[in-house]
This record gives structure tokens, sequence and C-alpha cells, in this order.
């Protein structure tokens, strides 16, 4: 008995060190920031630069980040959407032939996702997803998106991905992954059908926006 109690309080004077290490960060608790769609807003991340060290901005940042980069250049194939009933269903994306480069997008250069669940959000806290539809972490409104896109699970400082089974696929630096999880490293590329994402820690983050500020 005395044992359980004595495991009881760590266990909350943990909890209580937790809370007091959000409580500490610059702007409060960062996932009472993001939108519906697990966006945070470029200029709230500006100005938190701007005021404060890198060392507070990691504490507010909890994890990495995706920085959205560019859009691939093609087509949503849709010849076989004949009916309101097929609205539901993903969409094939067909990459241009004749536009071998990546087309940059203003949009998704100030999109960026904390891998921070938010205020409300239900599942494993360790595990992060990544799709089209409401009740994904990171949601993203295309039809080359599928429903559940990819999960990214968290443990101990460790970031792996892994695509759902997809119809557009998930890419990392440029090769298409399955249901294997892939370890990420700080500025890896992501992809997600035609749309691409820079993989960075709060440092780097920090390092990028003190950049921009600078230019």
């Amino acid at each position: 008995m005395f044992g359980l109690k004595k495991k009881q309080k760590k266990d909350n004077d943990d909890m209580a060190a937790v809370d007091g290490a959000k409580a500490r960060s610059p702007l409060g608790d960062i996932s009472k920031m993001l939108n519906a769609s697990g966006r945070i807003a470029l200029p709230t991340l500006q100005k938190l630069v701007k005021v404060y060290q890198k060392t507070k901005f990691k504490i507010f940042m909890e994890q990495p980040v995706l920085v959205g980069s560019s859009i691939q250049s093609g087509s949503l194939n849709l010849l076989k959407r004949a009916s309101k009933e097929e609205m539901n269903r993903t969409v094939v994306f067909e990459l241009d032939d004749a536009e071998e480069a990546s087309s940059p997008s203003e949009t998704l250069k100030h999109a960026i996702y904390p891998l921070v669940k938010g205020e409300y959000a239900t599942g494993p806290i360790n595990s992060f997803s990544i799709g089209r539809v409401d009740g994904n972490d990171m949601i993203m409104p295309d039809y080359a998106i599928s429903k559940q896109h990819a999960i990214l699970e968290i443990k101990r400082g460790n970031y792996a991905i892994m695509d759902c089974g997809s119809t557009n696929g998930t890419m990392v630096n440029g090769k298409r992954i399955d249901k294997k999880p892939v370890n990420l490293r700080d500025g890896n590329i992501v992809g997600f059908a035609r749309y691409e994402f820079t993989f960075l820690s709060p440092e780097s983050l920090y390092d990028m926006l003190s950049g921009a500020e600078d230019d």
C-alpha cells in the first residue's frame, strides 16, 4: 500500500513538472493555438522568434513540424467521378511529364503543421494521423489526399512515418514508402500525393524563421 502511494505521488509530481514546463512557454499551450486543420499561424511564430531565444521557442513548440515547400505539377484524374456518391473517393493524381520540377506554392510555404495533437484531438497520444477528413491530426482537404493518408509515430524522441495504403502515396526524400515505418531526420522531404513538406526540428524552424527575418 505504501509503495502504491509513493508511485501515485511520483506520477503527480511528474504531471506537475509537465504542466509547469507548459506554463513557462512563451504563449502557453501550443495545442490551443492550432486551427481546425492542425496548422499554426506563421505570424505567431515570427513574433516568437523576434522576442524569445531558441531555448524558450523549443519549449513552446514541443515537437518538430512539417513545413510546406512545394506542389508537384500535374492534374487530377476526374474522369471516373461521374456522380455525387463518388465525391467521397480519393482521386488519382497524375504527374505532369512536361514539368519535372516542383512548382513552388506561396500558400504551402506558409503552411506549418506542428506534430502536436490539437486541444480536442482523440486517439493515441503518440500517433499523429494525416488525411483529408475530420478526425485526423493534420487535415489536408484535397481529393488527391486519402481520407487517412499516413500515420506518424512519435516514440522517445524518434519520429517514424508510414503510409496507410493511400491512393497517391507517401514519399520520403523522393522514395515511395509503404506500411513499414520509416524514420525521419531533420531536413527530410516528406510528400503526400502532390504536396511536399520539410520535416524540421524546433531548432531548425527557429533558424529558418530567424534567417527570413534577417533578409
